[in-house]
């Protein structure tokens, strides 16, 4: 996994991520839609025969772009953790 910044400013940033598809896509822009601060979040995958996707993210100036994509992975793994935690508790 590569990435890239391709945009960046205090309340816009575009990150390519290579390697990645719509699953981690999908993952970081829900993440990313439940931080506060945040007002618009998407992915895209350039191509269907590139394994790549850019996230978008744009925040009302409160939060920088980074930070957010940095508490929307926190939010991201805290579910997963929860999730091992119930699967645990099935075994």
């Amino acid at each position: 996994m590569q990435i890239k910044i391709l945009k960046s400013s205090d309340t816009y940033a575009e990150i390519e991520i290579e390697g990645e598809e719509h699953t981690l896509g999908n993952l970081l822009a829900g993440s990313l839609r439940k931080v506060e601060g945040v007002i618009y979040a998407s992915y895209y995958q350039p191509h269907p025969l590139v394994n790549s996707i850019v996230l978008k993210v744009m925040t009302n100036g409160e939060i920088k772009p980074m930070d957010a994509i940095k508490k929307a992975i926190e939010i991201a793994e805290n579910y997963a953790n929860k999730y091992l935690e119930e699967i645990k508790k099935i075994e």
